[in-house]
Protein backbone atom coordinates (compact mmCIF):
# COMPACT_ATOMS: atom_id res chain seq x y z
CA UNK A 1 0.00 0.00 0.00
CA UNK A 2 1.43 3.49 -0.59
CA UNK A 3 0.28 7.16 -0.43
CA UNK A 4 0.15 9.88 -2.24
CA UNK A 5 2.74 12.80 -2.01
CA UNK A 6 2.02 16.19 0.02
CA UNK A 7 1.10 17.87 -3.28
CA UNK A 8 -1.14 16.78 -6.42
CA UNK A 9 -1.78 18.39 -9.90
CA UNK A 10 -5.15 19.78 -10.69
CA UNK A 11 -4.80 21.09 -14.76
CA UNK A 12 -1.23 21.77 -14.30
CA UNK A 13 -2.03 23.45 -10.83
CA UNK A 14 -0.05 21.91 -7.72
CA UNK A 15 -1.72 22.13 -4.88
CA UNK A 16 -1.92 19.98 -1.25
CA UNK A 17 -2.65 16.86 -0.71
CA UNK A 18 -3.07 15.21 2.85
CA UNK A 19 -0.10 13.15 3.72
CA UNK A 20 -1.64 9.44 4.12
CA UNK A 21 -4.35 9.58 1.99
CA UNK A 22 -4.43 6.20 -0.01
CA UNK A 23 -3.73 5.61 -3.93
CA UNK A 24 -4.97 3.03 -5.60
CA UNK A 25 -2.44 1.61 -8.20
CA UNK A 26 -5.10 1.52 -11.17
CA UNK A 27 -6.35 4.47 -10.62
CA UNK A 28 -2.20 5.97 -10.48
CA UNK A 29 -1.66 4.01 -13.93
CA UNK A 30 -4.82 5.79 -15.59
CA UNK A 31 -3.68 9.81 -14.20
CA UNK A 32 0.03 8.42 -15.37
CA UNK A 33 -0.59 7.58 -18.80
CA UNK A 34 -3.89 10.56 -19.47
CA UNK A 35 -1.29 13.13 -20.08
CA UNK A 36 0.19 11.36 -22.92
CA UNK A 37 -3.34 9.98 -24.12
CA UNK A 38 -4.58 12.89 -24.13
CA UNK A 39 -1.57 14.62 -26.22
CA UNK A 40 -2.50 11.88 -29.02
CA UNK A 41 -5.78 12.91 -28.77
CA UNK A 42 -5.11 16.66 -29.00
CA UNK A 43 -2.54 15.57 -32.02
CA UNK A 44 -5.41 13.45 -33.73
CA UNK A 45 -8.12 16.03 -33.09
CA UNK A 46 -6.23 19.05 -34.33
CA UNK A 47 -5.25 17.54 -37.48
CA UNK A 48 -8.58 15.62 -38.29
CA UNK A 49 -9.93 20.01 -37.55
CA UNK A 50 -6.93 21.42 -39.97
CA UNK A 51 -9.01 18.56 -42.53
CA UNK A 52 -12.05 19.63 -42.18
CA UNK A 53 -11.16 23.10 -42.17
CA UNK A 54 -9.59 23.21 -45.42
CA UNK A 55 -11.89 21.18 -47.14
CA UNK A 56 -15.04 23.42 -45.95
CA UNK A 57 -13.02 26.76 -46.73
CA UNK A 58 -11.77 26.01 -49.71
CA UNK A 59 -14.52 27.37 -51.28
CA UNK A 60 -14.54 30.48 -49.75
CA UNK A 61 -13.45 33.60 -51.77
CA UNK A 62 -11.76 36.10 -49.68
CA UNK A 63 -12.92 39.20 -51.29
CA UNK A 64 -16.01 38.14 -50.19
CA UNK A 65 -15.63 37.49 -46.89
CA UNK A 66 -13.90 40.93 -46.39
CA UNK A 67 -16.98 42.35 -47.74
CA UNK A 68 -19.05 40.49 -45.20
CA UNK A 69 -16.62 41.75 -42.09
CA UNK A 70 -16.85 45.30 -43.55
CA UNK A 71 -20.66 45.23 -43.76
CA UNK A 72 -21.05 42.80 -40.41
CA UNK A 73 -23.83 44.69 -38.89
CA UNK A 74 -23.48 46.95 -35.78
CA UNK A 75 -26.40 45.78 -33.72
CA UNK A 76 -25.13 42.34 -34.13
CA UNK A 77 -21.63 43.24 -32.74
CA UNK A 78 -23.03 45.00 -29.89
CA UNK A 79 -25.47 42.09 -29.27
CA UNK A 80 -22.50 39.98 -29.44
CA UNK A 81 -20.55 41.78 -27.03
CA UNK A 82 -23.15 42.44 -24.92
CA UNK A 83 -24.33 38.64 -24.33
CA UNK A 84 -20.62 37.57 -23.97
CA UNK A 85 -19.95 39.91 -20.86
CA UNK A 86 -23.02 38.81 -19.27
CA UNK A 87 -21.59 35.14 -19.77
CA UNK A 88 -18.56 36.14 -17.97
CA UNK A 89 -20.47 37.91 -15.61
CA UNK A 90 -22.81 34.28 -14.80
CA UNK A 91 -19.54 31.93 -14.42
CA UNK A 92 -18.24 35.08 -12.20
CA UNK A 93 -21.03 33.84 -9.83
CA UNK A 94 -19.05 30.24 -9.67
CA UNK A 95 -16.49 32.45 -8.02
CA UNK A 96 -19.47 33.69 -5.28
CA UNK A 97 -20.71 29.91 -4.89
CA UNK A 98 -16.95 28.83 -4.58
CA UNK A 99 -16.65 31.72 -1.46
CA UNK A 100 -19.78 30.31 -0.10
CA UNK A 101 -18.74 27.16 -0.09
CA UNK A 102 -15.02 27.58 1.03
CA UNK A 103 -15.94 30.15 3.37
CA UNK A 104 -12.84 32.39 2.15
CA UNK A 105 -13.17 36.17 3.28
CA UNK A 106 -12.17 37.73 0.12
CA UNK A 107 -14.66 40.95 -0.68
CA UNK A 108 -17.13 40.63 -3.69
CA UNK A 109 -15.27 43.39 -5.71
CA UNK A 110 -12.52 41.10 -5.60
CA UNK A 111 -14.15 37.60 -6.21
CA UNK A 112 -15.31 38.74 -9.19
CA UNK A 113 -12.28 40.04 -10.42
CA UNK A 114 -10.41 37.36 -10.13
CA UNK A 115 -13.16 35.05 -11.15
CA UNK A 116 -13.17 37.06 -14.58
CA UNK A 117 -9.33 37.18 -14.85
CA UNK A 118 -9.27 33.39 -14.08
CA UNK A 119 -11.83 32.73 -16.77
CA UNK A 120 -10.44 34.57 -19.30
CA UNK A 121 -7.16 33.28 -19.07
CA UNK A 122 -8.38 29.61 -18.77
CA UNK A 123 -10.04 29.89 -21.86
CA UNK A 124 -7.08 31.36 -23.57
CA UNK A 125 -4.56 29.09 -22.61
CA UNK A 126 -6.02 26.11 -21.20
CA UNK A 127 -4.07 24.63 -18.05
CA UNK A 128 -1.93 27.76 -18.09
CA UNK A 129 -5.21 29.38 -16.86
CA UNK A 130 -6.13 27.30 -13.80
CA UNK A 131 -2.46 27.46 -12.43
CA UNK A 132 -3.16 31.41 -13.03
CA UNK A 133 -6.09 31.06 -10.71
CA UNK A 134 -3.72 29.25 -8.03
CA UNK A 135 -1.36 32.36 -7.63
CA UNK A 136 -3.90 35.31 -8.55
CA UNK A 137 -5.68 33.49 -5.33
CA UNK A 138 -2.77 33.39 -3.06
CA UNK A 139 -1.54 36.44 -3.45
CA UNK A 140 -4.76 38.06 -1.77
CA UNK A 141 -4.01 35.23 1.26
CA UNK A 142 -6.10 32.53 0.01
CA UNK A 143 -4.40 29.26 1.01
CA UNK A 144 -3.42 26.39 -1.77
CA UNK A 145 -6.08 23.72 -0.59
CA UNK A 146 -8.97 26.49 -0.53
CA UNK A 147 -8.35 27.80 -4.20
CA UNK A 148 -8.68 24.15 -4.93
CA UNK A 149 -11.83 23.16 -3.40
CA UNK A 150 -13.39 26.58 -4.99
CA UNK A 151 -11.50 25.54 -8.62
CA UNK A 152 -13.93 22.31 -8.29
CA UNK A 153 -17.05 24.27 -7.50
CA UNK A 154 -16.50 26.11 -10.60
CA UNK A 155 -15.81 23.08 -12.84
CA UNK A 156 -18.78 21.25 -11.28
CA UNK A 157 -20.82 23.87 -11.57
CA UNK A 158 -19.83 24.30 -15.28
CA UNK A 159 -20.68 20.58 -16.22
CA UNK A 160 -23.55 20.21 -14.47
CA UNK A 161 -25.69 23.10 -16.66
CA UNK A 162 -23.88 21.19 -19.49
CA UNK A 163 -25.12 17.52 -18.59
CA UNK A 164 -28.47 18.92 -18.00
CA UNK A 165 -28.84 21.11 -21.23
CA UNK A 166 -27.21 18.58 -22.99
CA UNK A 167 -29.30 15.91 -21.83
CA UNK A 168 -32.68 17.83 -22.31
CA UNK A 169 -31.52 18.58 -26.11
CA UNK A 170 -30.51 14.80 -26.91
CA UNK A 171 -33.39 13.23 -24.83
CA UNK A 172 -35.92 15.59 -26.46
CA UNK A 173 -34.75 15.42 -30.19
CA UNK A 174 -34.08 19.10 -30.28
CA UNK A 175 -31.38 21.03 -32.13
CA UNK A 176 -31.94 19.81 -35.23
CA UNK A 177 -29.24 17.79 -37.22
CA UNK A 178 -26.04 19.14 -35.74
CA UNK A 179 -27.01 15.86 -33.04
CA UNK A 180 -28.31 13.86 -34.88
CA UNK A 181 -26.38 13.44 -38.43
CA UNK A 182 -25.51 9.55 -39.34
CA UNK A 183 -26.47 8.78 -35.34
CA UNK A 184 -29.45 6.81 -34.41
CA UNK A 185 -31.98 8.60 -32.40
CA UNK A 186 -32.43 6.11 -29.77
CA UNK A 187 -28.33 6.26 -29.32
CA UNK A 188 -28.88 10.13 -29.01
CA UNK A 189 -31.89 9.66 -25.99
CA UNK A 190 -30.01 7.12 -24.20
CA UNK A 191 -26.85 9.38 -24.41
CA UNK A 192 -29.43 12.14 -23.20
CA UNK A 193 -30.84 9.97 -20.19
CA UNK A 194 -27.35 8.82 -19.46
CA UNK A 195 -26.39 12.71 -18.77
CA UNK A 196 -29.57 13.44 -17.40
CA UNK A 197 -29.10 10.65 -15.03
CA UNK A 198 -26.00 11.99 -14.04
CA UNK A 199 -27.07 15.34 -12.66
CA UNK A 200 -29.90 14.25 -10.87
CA UNK A 201 -27.43 11.70 -9.43
CA UNK A 202 -25.57 14.68 -7.82
CA UNK A 203 -28.77 16.25 -6.72
CA UNK A 204 -29.68 12.78 -4.93
CA UNK A 205 -26.43 13.01 -3.61
CA UNK A 206 -26.00 16.45 -2.26
CA UNK A 207 -29.54 16.36 -0.90
CA UNK A 208 -30.20 12.88 0.17
CA UNK A 209 -27.17 11.30 1.27
CA UNK A 210 -26.44 10.97 5.03
CA UNK A 211 -22.49 11.20 4.33
CA UNK A 212 -21.58 14.77 3.79
CA UNK A 213 -17.79 14.13 2.99
CA UNK A 214 -15.78 12.68 -0.28
CA UNK A 215 -12.20 12.25 -1.10
CA UNK A 216 -11.52 13.59 -4.07
CA UNK A 217 -7.90 13.45 -5.72
CA UNK A 218 -6.45 13.36 -2.13
CA UNK A 219 -9.07 16.42 -0.66
CA UNK A 220 -11.58 16.13 1.71
CA UNK A 221 -14.82 17.59 0.43
CA UNK A 222 -18.00 18.44 2.47
CA UNK A 223 -21.23 17.91 0.34
CA UNK A 224 -22.86 20.62 -0.66
CA UNK A 225 -26.99 21.52 -0.15
CA UNK A 226 -29.36 20.58 -2.68
CA UNK A 227 -30.12 24.22 -2.49
CA UNK A 228 -26.68 25.33 -3.63
CA UNK A 229 -26.59 22.20 -6.07
CA UNK A 230 -29.89 23.75 -7.32
CA UNK A 231 -28.25 27.00 -7.69
CA UNK A 232 -24.99 25.75 -8.96
CA UNK A 233 -27.10 24.51 -12.14
CA UNK A 234 -29.19 27.43 -12.67
CA UNK A 235 -26.41 29.48 -12.71
CA UNK A 236 -24.53 27.42 -15.21
CA UNK A 237 -27.33 26.98 -17.92
CA UNK A 238 -27.74 30.65 -17.81
CA UNK A 239 -24.44 31.03 -18.93
CA UNK A 240 -24.38 28.38 -21.83
CA UNK A 241 -27.85 29.79 -22.77
CA UNK A 242 -25.93 33.65 -22.81
CA UNK A 243 -22.85 32.23 -24.56
CA UNK A 244 -25.39 30.53 -27.29
CA UNK A 245 -27.19 33.77 -27.53
CA UNK A 246 -24.30 35.21 -28.64
CA UNK A 247 -23.40 33.45 -31.42
CA UNK A 248 -26.97 33.19 -32.07
CA UNK A 249 -26.74 37.38 -32.69
CA UNK A 250 -23.52 37.28 -34.34
CA UNK A 251 -25.29 34.49 -37.04
CA UNK A 252 -27.95 37.03 -37.33
CA UNK A 253 -30.07 34.83 -35.97
CA UNK A 254 -29.81 32.55 -39.72
CA UNK A 255 -30.23 29.36 -37.83
CA UNK A 256 -33.05 28.64 -34.19
CA UNK A 257 -31.13 29.24 -31.56
CA UNK A 258 -31.42 25.51 -30.09
CA UNK A 259 -29.44 24.68 -32.81
CA UNK A 260 -26.80 27.00 -32.02
CA UNK A 261 -27.04 25.81 -28.30
CA UNK A 262 -26.48 22.28 -29.32
CA UNK A 263 -23.53 22.82 -31.74
CA UNK A 264 -21.92 24.90 -28.79
CA UNK A 265 -22.60 21.97 -26.58
CA UNK A 266 -20.68 19.48 -29.14
CA UNK A 267 -17.92 22.06 -29.59
CA UNK A 268 -17.68 21.93 -25.72
CA UNK A 269 -17.35 18.15 -25.59
CA UNK A 270 -14.52 18.06 -28.52
CA UNK A 271 -12.54 21.17 -26.17
CA UNK A 272 -13.27 19.11 -23.16
CA UNK A 273 -11.18 16.25 -24.46
CA UNK A 274 -8.46 18.01 -26.09
CA UNK A 275 -6.34 20.03 -25.37
CA UNK A 276 -5.81 23.11 -27.58
CA UNK A 277 -6.18 26.84 -26.23
CA UNK A 278 -8.67 28.76 -27.01
CA UNK A 279 -10.27 26.20 -29.02
CA UNK A 280 -8.30 27.60 -31.85
CA UNK A 281 -9.38 25.84 -34.75
CA UNK A 282 -11.27 23.52 -33.38
CA UNK A 283 -14.39 25.79 -32.45
CA UNK A 284 -14.31 26.82 -35.92
CA UNK A 285 -14.06 23.44 -37.52
CA UNK A 286 -17.37 22.18 -35.43
CA UNK A 287 -19.44 24.75 -36.31
CA UNK A 288 -18.52 25.12 -39.88
CA UNK A 289 -18.56 21.17 -40.56
CA UNK A 290 -22.12 21.44 -38.55
CA UNK A 291 -23.77 24.54 -39.92
CA UNK A 292 -21.80 25.02 -43.05
CA UNK A 293 -25.31 23.41 -45.00
CA UNK A 294 -27.50 26.48 -43.20
CA UNK A 295 -25.62 29.52 -43.15
CA UNK A 296 -23.73 31.33 -45.98
CA UNK A 297 -19.71 30.74 -45.74
CA UNK A 298 -19.01 33.84 -45.79
CA UNK A 299 -21.23 35.02 -43.06
CA UNK A 300 -20.66 31.98 -41.00
CA UNK A 301 -16.72 32.07 -40.94
CA UNK A 302 -17.50 36.17 -40.59
CA UNK A 303 -19.17 35.21 -37.21
CA UNK A 304 -17.31 32.80 -36.20
CA UNK A 305 -14.20 35.66 -36.05
CA UNK A 306 -16.25 38.11 -34.64
CA UNK A 307 -17.17 35.72 -31.59
CA UNK A 308 -13.37 34.73 -31.35
CA UNK A 309 -13.18 38.67 -30.91
CA UNK A 310 -15.74 39.19 -28.51
CA UNK A 311 -15.85 36.23 -26.52
CA UNK A 312 -12.12 35.28 -26.28
CA UNK A 313 -9.35 38.03 -27.27
CA UNK A 314 -11.02 41.34 -26.40
CA UNK A 315 -11.73 39.80 -22.86
CA UNK A 316 -7.96 38.09 -22.41
CA UNK A 317 -6.90 41.94 -22.55
CA UNK A 318 -8.62 43.57 -19.92
CA UNK A 319 -7.97 39.99 -17.82
CA UNK A 320 -4.26 40.87 -18.40
CA UNK A 321 -4.39 44.48 -17.23
CA UNK A 322 -6.51 43.58 -14.48
CA UNK A 323 -4.21 40.69 -13.47
CA UNK A 324 -0.36 43.03 -13.94
CA UNK A 325 -2.84 45.60 -11.68
CA UNK A 326 -2.64 42.80 -9.08
CA UNK A 327 0.48 41.71 -9.76
CA UNK A 328 1.94 45.37 -9.20
CA UNK A 329 0.25 45.04 -5.43
CA UNK A 330 2.31 43.87 -2.44
CA UNK A 331 0.59 40.04 -1.28
CA UNK A 332 -1.89 40.31 1.42
CA UNK A 333 -1.74 37.92 3.94
CA UNK A 334 -5.47 38.94 4.82
CA UNK A 335 -8.41 37.92 3.39
CA UNK A 336 -8.48 33.84 3.30
CA UNK A 337 -7.99 30.72 4.85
Amino acid sequence: MRTEPDALEVNGAVVDAPVGSVACPRWQMLRNAWPSLRRLLTAGFVGLAVTLLVLQLRTLDADQLVATLSRFPTRALAAGAAFSALSYIAYCGFDLLGRRYTRHRLKTRHVLTLGFVSHAFALNLGAAGVGLRFRAYGRLGVRTGTVARLWLVCFVSNWLGFLVLAGLLLTLQLGGAPFGVDTPPALLQAIGCAFLGVALAYFALCGLSRVRSLTVFGQTLQLPSLRFALAQCALSVLQWALIAAGLFALLQQAVPFVTVLGVLLVCATALAVVDVPGGLGVTEAVFITLLGGQVAMAALVSALLVYRLVYYLAPLLLAGLAYLRLEMRPPSLAGGH
